[in-house]
């Protein structure tokens, strides 16, 4: 799995996703993260799943993956880090979609 971040997050931002995945495992907790940015080329590994912070950064991710590997892949869309700490319905949405990530990775015996 791997987590793809808007480029330039606060400190806080950080600590919060932080602390949510490792909320959920430590296989959540451990995930590369990779910044991505608009106009960027990005360097995304293939794996099963991913989660992204972010419209602008699920374009990115799109934009550097091949198609048959977006197939494959379970990718869950996550609203931005700032979103996320300022508005409840944001972390009600980040928490649906760990769950969701976690049921995809251990349907796959991850």
């Amino acid at each position: 799995m791997v987590v793809v971040l808007p480029p330039g997050c606060a400190v806080r931002e950080l600590d919060l996703l932080g602390r949510a995945l490792s909320a959920f495992g430590a296989q959540l907790a451990r995930a590369p993260r990779i910044e991505a940015a608009d106009g960027d080329a990005m360097q995304v590994p293939h794996v099963p799943a991913y989660l992204v912070f972010g419209q602008a950064q699920a374009h990115a991710l799109g934009r550097a993956l091949p198609a048959q590997v977006m197939r494959d892949a379970h990718i869950v869309l996550a609203d931005t880090p700032a979103d996320i700490l300022t508005q409840a319905s944001a972390k009600r949405r980040l928490w649906q979609a760990l769950r969701s990530l976690r049921r995809a990775l251990v349907a796959e015996g991850r």
